[in-house]
């Protein structure tokens, strides 16, 4: 499965934050999706697009995982 993650550069996020957020997601991920991969990028949206995907239900999962660790601040320290 593949996630790309793309967060509008008006936001003014480090890079540092995105490679934390990655770092998190990966962890969140690879329990339930070993061969998940990761891109998170600067442009000039914000978007999520999933691919290797083939269930409803895992779409679903992933977009709840995602979703989770966006909320859940703890892993921004």
């Amino acid at each position: 499965m593949r996630i790309e993650i793309m967060i509008d550069k008006e936001q003014k996020i480090s890079q540092a934050l995105l490679e934390a957020l990655e770092s998190e997601l990966y962890r969140n991920l690879r329990p339930f999706y070993p061969k998940t991969a990761i891109r998170i990028r600067k442009g000039s949206v914000n978007g999520i697009e999933l691919s290797g995907v083939r269930l409803a239900e895992d779409k679903e999962r992933v977009m709840e995982i995602l979703q989770q660790v966006w909320e859940d601040d703890t892993w921004l320290h």
